[in-house]
């Protein structure tokens, strides 16, 4: 129902969602969040809650840990009636650090970039070229460590990315190599036959190397390369560029610029006119020549666990060597925040996906990725209770190790919903006051840092 006002009236008007071929979602908001009654989080709330901090110190609204041993202890919160405390939540900054490189993660066999689709609990696939940039197989697997395959699914070349939804592998592929995303439907791939639906995608430019996302409401996004702007030649195939386009339905509606670049680090543009060769083409590519450097990026794949999107990528410097990078963004629909280098001395072309409690990220090399997620460990807490209000704790909770947990969206491919980090205090009596003490275990490989604490109480 659309709801339209004026001064005088309102008007209600029933319309068919898509009539028109309008881009029209329904919302599948989450309820509102608790509201917690003692929040830490800017550096002024760090500050007023401090009773003392040892090998840690306040940066910029984060506890950071600058010591081996640290322990920091907040001050005692206090009321006039006593109150059952309920829980303790720790909240870190986007940032996802702790990728391990480790080899046999997925199956042997493939010679190109591969595509990893969860979909579902114990129903992982794999797809990769088998014959060298070739006709493409699939394997699958219960467990991450048993895979069947199956051989020559797909004829095609150049698959860069898929989703899958109600049962359906939605399979994109350029063609020719490096633009205009195609698209396969396949509900069983274990057989070759599919449906090929051809181009749903014109690209803007030359340079597609695309990646898709089936967000919370069903809409398909695809993140895609946008050439324009240098010769893509000079940087592994990648752009300082990038373009973001939505379908309903991951076939109809994709149009160029319809986003805001989710990237776009160009440098100055001259308005002058280059020319460069693919391998593809008789006929050269133009660009825009910008005057300064330029880093590029592209084979994107991305990812949302809990409030954030991760778009992980190529990355090109222009001063060093192409490697494995990623930014993340709480919105599909804005610029999206540099997060870091990941590794470098490879050309990644990464896919991202979560199954059997891990996060993977497959890249074209014999070693790949595995993370436990974008939590940082080494985070142990306790709360205690000051029962008569006398201004001092009389009884703690123990020590425990405190993370965030993760499990697939059910319906949902790339969709990863996360369990706050949390500390259980309903346990304690009720009292007048509440303290809490951290503990941020850092070493060479990591280092935890907290960006907000949220106490609730019943």
């Amino acid at each position: 129902m659309i709801t339209l006002l004026n001064s005088t009236r309102c008007i209600c008007i029933l319309v068919p969602l898509c009539w028109w071929g309008l881009k029209m979602t329904v919302s599948h908001a989450n309820p509102p969040r608790e509201t917690p009654k003692w929040t830490v989080k800017s550096t002024d709330e760090w500050k007023a809650a401090t009773e003392s901090a040892e090998g840690l110190e306040v940066n910029q609204g984060q506890l950071v840990p600058t010591g081996e041993k640290t322990l920091f202890r907040s001050q005692l919160k206090q009321s006039e009636s006593p109150r059952q405390l309920d829980r303790i939540e720790f909240t870190q900054p986007p940032g996802w650090t702790g990728w391990k490189s480790e080899s046999n993660l997925g199956p042997a066999g493939g010679k190109d970039a591969a595509i990893f689709i969860p979909a579902g609990d114990k129903n992982y696939w794999y797809l990769n070229a088998t014959r060298g940039g070739g006709v493409y197989g699939a394997w699958h697997s219960t467990d991450m460590q048993n895979w069947t395959h199956y051989p020559d699914v797909i004829g095609r070349d150049w698959v860069t990315t898929a989703e899958y939804a109600n049962g359906t592998f939605y399979i994109y592929y350029d063609a020719p190599n490096d633009e205009d995303p195609h698209l396969i439907l396949d509900n069983d791939l274990t057989t070759p036959e599919h449906q090929d639906l051809g181009k749903v995608f014109a690209d803007p430019s030359h340079g597609s190397d695309s990646g898709i996302i089936r967000d919370e409401d069903g809409s398909f996004h695809l993140f895609y390369e946008d050439w324009s702007p240098l010769n893509a030649r000079t940087h592994s195939w990648d752009s300082p560029l990038a373009g973001h386009t939505e379908s309903l339905d991951g076939i109809h509606g994709f149009t160029p610029h319809e986003y805001p670049a989710p990237i776009d680090v160009r440098a100055k543009p001259t308005g002058k006119i280059g020319h460069y060769l693919h391998p593809t083409s008789e006929i050269p590519y133009e660009y825009e020549i910008h005057d300064g450097p330029q880093d590029a990026f592209g084979d994107y794949t991305l990812i949302k666990v809990g409030e954030y999107y991760y778009l992980f990528c190529d990355y090109h410097p222009h001063d060093g060597e192409i490697g494995l990078a990623y930014w993340f963004s709480k919105s599909l629909k804005t610029r999206f925040t540099w997060g870091g280098t990941i590794a470098t001395g490879f050309h990644p072309d990464p896919s991202v996906g979560f199954a059997e409690g891990n996060f993977y990220l497959f890249v074209q090399r014999s070693d790949s990725f595995i993370s436990s997620g974008p939590w940082t460990n080494g985070v142990t807490a306790r709360g205690g209770v000051d029962v008569d209000g006398d201004g001092n704790i009389d009884q703690w909770t123990d020590w425990q190790t405190v993370r965030e947990e993760y499990q697939s969206k059910p319906g949902f491919s790339k969709i990863i919903e996360a369990k706050a980090a949390s500390l259980d205090l309903s346990t304690l009596p009720a009292g007048k006051g509440v303290q809490f003490e951290i503990k941020l275990d850092s070493s060479e490989e990591r280092q935890p840092i907290l960006d907000r604490v949220d106490v609730f109480w019943k």
